[in-house]
């Protein structure tokens, strides 16, 4: 090797034949890269990659002495197709691959390098370290690899193969501190980044206490968490970003359980001075903590409702529970985050995965009425992925359960690339639980129609109203959205058709095999990259449901809440006008949301504002007005950025819109409601209470 300075090029890759699929900044790497630069100063020269084109124009102009590729089930084989034309143009190029997606088993690791033997070193869990730990050894070899895998050298944290033996190298101890690890923002690592696509990402911790079997994390070597002290760091940071970010309105954060920790206070007042001072981030992606829900909150408000605060259910089946290695929180608490998260306008939601160990159709119905009868903005609904690094996805618990499953080609993630004059396919594919001994594969699409009714009739508030209206006369709104599903095929030909294509698009994406799944993609990939295949069925549907169809279930939902009415004797000519009249006022606000150009006006016989501030839930008899008031619906100018940038993002297209509702803080963007004359104000704290339910 020359005295040249080491030119590393380590790429965490985003499919883009669709759009872009992974539309974040690849923080992973930067904090490598930072680390690097760190440890080994004017010695290495790294440079940070997240699309193909991008990395492509790099590889053409002169290879890198080390090519690493960060590995998700999101973009393996692109990872793999790239790393395997590097290696053929330039033999000598080490290629490093690392990442989650390599399996805990050595049945599961072996399996990886019969299918991607082109790899010259994997890197195991954390990643700093060991490539500094990998470049010592190179280069006491002169970055001869056939000679340093002959000698049978060990590196820590490192897997390779050489003349059919596995050599794999101790576990490092992990980073004691996140201060070890300098910012890639404010290294300027990241500028390239900052193109009104991506997401800029950052964490203040690392690791998780829990040891739930169905998560990355979950393992026994991340139970320890690593966090930042110096929260200067934070601040400097995030002004950094903030001033670089453009149109992009959120911020991820990476943390496990962000706001589960005393110090998270701090850096919730840190991310208020930022958000006051450039009106930046506006919805906050993380994972909030699992349990200390009073701090969360607390988190929440203080970054004015722009987190989602999560209650992290996954069941509330006691069985998959203890299957999985989980507790929850209680029922009782599930609905005071549900209630308090209302109170300071924060989106509360709970995941649940269909598919758990021990999970059947009982249990994912009970755990679906918990959730929504709590009250929570919204549910995340979940397929049971058969992810590596997993307790659950060993052999074992396969055996154990009598876990099935089946292949889909992953949506997004796929296209045509080109690198060295060739083009080439590439598509991403990901093994879901169907069902298991205690779950059929029929129960498991009956729990998918089901998850498909409560994305469409309950999340994102679309139907707060009637949501209010049932817990004014006691009756269970899981119980509302039962009758609606038991029936839904019989409102419209067009729901019928909504919930029919679901149900094949489901069938029709599972293959027994991954090799049947590839070939499939493969031949079709014109129709997976023009939408007509490779779709999340579940989101592609919701966005038909709330961008297409939200009329015609609109009069479905209000006509079966006049059924409900009258089998109950409350269907007087009040409450008739009152049901006519809330539907009308909830098209106004809600219907062809992304049209912002133009205000719309209704004349109404009920005092919906105060209605509105009492979320619907309210005796409409004592809110009949003296005459009928005419109110204007329109958005405000933040509201009209907000909903430009998502559109400039993601697109109008049915997958484009689908992410628009799973990344906008969607409530925020109903129309505000004035009189006549009335200003809507510009201010963002304000213009957050004018939206408040």
């Amino acid at each position: 090797m020359s005295d040249e300075r080491l030119t590393v090029y380590l790429a965490d890759l985003t499919h883009t034949g669709q759009l872009i699929a992974t539309n974040f900044h690849p923080l992973a790497i930067g904090l490598i890269a930072a680390y690097a630069q760190k440890t080994l100063g004017d010695a290495v020269e790294v440079e940070l990659f997240r699309y193909p084109e991008d990395l492509k124009a790099a590889l053409e102009r002169r290879p890198p002495q080390i090519l690493g590729f960060s590995n998700y089930s999101w973009n393996c084989n692109l990872a793999y197709e790239f790393a395997k034309r590097a290696k053929q143009k330039y033999p000598r190029t080490v290629i490093v691959g690392g990442g989650p997606n390599y399996g805990l088993s050595r049945e599961e690791q072996e399996r990886f390098w019969r299918r991607y033997p082109l790899l010259d070193f994997y890197v195991v869990k954390e990643g700093e370290m060991s490539l500094i730990e990998l470049i010592g050894a190179l280069t006491r070899y002169e970055f001869n690899v056939a000679a340093l895998k002959n000698d049978g050298t060990i590196i820590p944290n490192c897997h390779y193969v050489q003349g059919g033996k596995f050599v794999c190298g101790e576990l490092l101890d992990r980073l004691k501190s996140l201060d070890e690890i300098p910012s890639p923002y404010l290294a300027g690592l990241m500028d390239k980044f900052f193109d009104n696509i991506l997401i800029p990402m950052t964490h203040t911790t690392r690791g998780c206490p829990f040891r739930c079997t169905f998560c990355t994390e979950g393992v026994s070597y991340f139970n320890r968490v690593a966090r930042r002290a110096n929260l200067g760091i934070l601040a400097e940071e995030l002004e950094y970003i903030a001033r670089r970010v453009g149109t992009v309105q959120d911020l991820i954060i990476t943390d496990a359980n962000f706001g589960m920790f005393k110090e998270d206070i701090e850096k919730a007042k840190i991310i208020a001075v930022i958000q006051a001072r450039h009106g930046w981030p506006r919805h906050i992606h993380v994972s909030g903590g699992k349990n200390q829900k009073e701090r969360l909150l607390e988190v929440a408000s203080l970054i004015n409702g722009a987190m989602n605060v999560a209650a992290s259910l996954q069941s509330t089946d006691k069985q998959v529970l203890l299957n999985i290695k989980r507790s929850n929180i209680s029922v009782e608490e599930l609905s005071q985050v549900g209630l308090k998260g209302g109170e300071i306008d924060a989106n509360t939601y709970a995941e649940i995965i269909l598919g758990l160990p021990g999970d059947s159709l009982k249990a994912h119905t009970q755990s679906l009425r918990d959730a929504v009868n709590a009250g929570l903005s919204f549910l995340r609904l979940y397929q049971l992925i058969m992810l590596y690094d997993t307790e659950l996805n060993t052999p074992e618990t396969r055996r154990a359960f009598g876990m099935q499953t089946r292949f889909r080609v992953m949506p997004r993630c796929f296209g045509q690339y080109q690198l060295f004059n060739e083009t080439f396919p590439c598509a991403e594919t990901e093994e879901i639980c169907v069902a298991q001994d205690s779950l059929s594969l029929d129960d498991y699409l009956s729990c998918r129609e089901l998850d498909l009714t409560v994305e469409i009739v309950h999340n994102v508030h679309l139907f707060r109203e009637l949501f209010g209206l049932c817990k004014r006369i006691s009756f269970p709104w899981f119980d509302f959205l039962l009758r609606f599903h038991e029936r839904h095929k019989e409102y419209s030909p067009a729901l019928a058709e909504l919930y029919d294509k679901f149900r094949e698009n489901t069938i029709r994406a599972l293959w027994v095999s991954e090799e049947e799944a590839q070939a499939y993609a493969q031949e079709h990939l014109e129709q997976y990259i023009s939408h007509e295949l490779g779709v999340n069925e579940l989101f592609t549907a919701k966005a038909v449901a709330f961008f297409l169809l939200q009329d015609q279930l609109r009069e479905a939902l209000f006509k079966e809440t006049k059924i409900l009415m009258q089998e109950l004797g409350q269907l007087d000519p009040m409450m008739s006008l009152y049901l006519d009249e809330l539907k009308e006022f909830s098209r106004l606000r809600k219907g062809d949301l992304l049209k912002t150009e133009v205000g719309l006006e209704g004349k109404f016989h009920f005092d919906f504002r105060a209605i509105m501030s009492r979320d619907f839930c309210v005796d409409p008899s004592e809110y009949v007005l003296d005459s009928p008031l005419v109110y204007h619906f329109s958005h405000s100018n933040e509201q009209r950025k907000a909903i430009q940038s998502y559109v400039h993002q993601y697109g109008l297209g049915v997958v484009g819109l689908g992410r628009i509702l799973m990344r906008a803080h969607v409530k925020r963007l109903f129309r505000n409601v004035t009189r006549p004359g009335e200003p809507i104000s510009t201010e963002p704290s304000q213009t957050m209470h004018a939206l408040n339910l």
